[in-house]
């Protein structure tokens, strides 16, 4: 009897140990699965609010920029001073920002001069009409916008461009906002400009994805766990279960692929061809598919801007381009606000006659380029080049059938 109860006792202890074995390995699979899908899940959360803010900045850039050409700082400071709505600068100001507003998707085009802490004072309104009395703010009207405070004190501070995050405001829902400052004549920031879009399909594309890859987790890691249970029963169940983890694995990734195709098909859709360059001017990976209907040139990433044009300029218009392109990135670099018009009539290259070296075919090209900050040191000159090809020939053709009346079209 003690023998048999002593053998009883082993037995006991040895199924016990492979019991907790077998429980640690349960317990450490499914903290690792869970572990490598929250990775997954918060990078691609992180990847979609950054092409959120990418196309916002794309497209806010070209709005404020225009719009800041219109405005004065002197001006701007002295109609913040004395809120005169008769003011003619100020109407004259207000139906060209409107002008802009109505020919572009943002739904809020406006400027504001600071106040007192998170108070803000609107100055000019180029969202409606002032007889629209929930989408117009008349000269004067003052808000907290502690909801949105953080880019436009920043665009203050820094005299640069700024872009909001994804965010939620209580009056206008998720949107996305561009801010530039307004400088006067001593170059102080008297108030931004600020261009708003709205978000709401993308956030609720965003969280109806962050939802399909918490359902793919959970069905992954309940697929895991039944194959576990098999595994421990024989090799053959073994191989057959890890073949299957391995086909679910693949469906999730394929699934992840789709939601961030979708996402990229969106910037793709751009009709501009837009792109970021380096200080060697090499074209990065993010730029609008576009592009290379433009260009006539496929697979642009990596390649130098100024080699592609190279064949259609003349070499001192080269020369001019590298010159002026070192300007906007020592201007991008130093924080310092140069006159805009200035720099546009420096671009050596704002309207060109283009060949593309791959399909020989001739275009008219209208060219814009403004640097970006993108923190940490890194400095962009963020280039818009847009085929203008049609419009010089409608110019050309009105030309003809009216040589007095030739002006350009814009």
């Amino acid at each position: 009897m003690p023998v048999k109860s002593s053998l009883l006792r082993k037995a006991e202890e040895k199924r016990g140990k492979n019991h907790s074995l077998k429980f640690q390995f349960t317990l450490f699979f499914i903290l690792f699965v869970i572990a490598v899908y929250s990775i997954v899940i918060i990078t691609s959360l992180q990847q979609l609010v950054g092409i959120t803010e990418t196309i916002g900045y794309e497209l806010g850039i070209p709005i404020i920029e225009e719009t800041g050409s219109l405005i004065d700082g002197d001006s701007f400071e002295a109609l913040s001073a004395s809120l005169d709505p008769l003011d003619p600068w100020y109407e004259k100001t207000r139906l060209a920002m409107l002008a802009i507003r109505e020919k572009t998707n943002c739904i809020y085009l406006y400027t504001m001069a600071p106040v007192e802490g998170n108070i803000f004072r609107y100055i000019i309104d180029g969202s409606a009409s002032p007889d629209d009395v929930e989408a117009f703010s008349p000269l004067g009207t003052e808000e907290d916008i502690s909801d949105y405070l953080e880019p436009v004190l920043r665009t203050i501070e820094t005299k640069n461009y700024q872009i909001s995050n994804l965010d939620f405001n209580t009056q206008w829902g998720w949107v996305v906002s561009v801010f530039a400052p307004i400088l006067n004549s001593s170059g102080e920031a008297v108030g931004v400009i600020g261009c708003d879009f709205k978000a709401v399909q993308i956030y609720e594309r965003l969280w109806s994805q962050i939802i399909r890859q918490l359902v793919v987790s959970a069905v992954f890691i309940v697929t895991g766990f039944i194959a576990y249970l098999y595994l421990v029963n024989g090799v053959n169940r073994q191989n057959q279960r890890l073949r299957e983890l391995k086909e679910a694995a693949e469906a999730a990734s394929a699934a992840l692929k789709d939601e961030r195709d979708t996402i990229a098909a969106m910037k793709d859709a751009l009709k501009v061809g837009l792109f970021f360059m380096d200080k060697n001017f090499i074209i990065q990976d993010q730029y609008s598919k576009f592009l290379e209907t433009v260009l006539g040139i496929k697979n642009l990433r990596g390649k130098k801007f100024t080699s592609l044009i190279a064949p259609s300029i003349r070499k001192s218009e080269i020369t001019s381009l590298i010159e002026y392109f070192v300007l906007l990135f020592k201007r991008g670099a130093s924080g310092r606000r140069f006159d805009e018009k200035m720099l546009e009539n420096l671009n050596p290259i704002q309207e060109m006659v283009y060949t593309s070296p791959e399909t020989g075919e001739v275009k008219d090209l209208r060219c814009n380029f403004v640097p970006v900050d993108r923190g940490n040191g890194k400095l962009f000159v963020l280039g818009n080049i847009q085929d203008i090809t049609s419009e010089k020939k409608m110019q050309k053709r009105l030309a003809e059938l009216d040589p007095g009346k030739n002006s350009p079209i814009k």
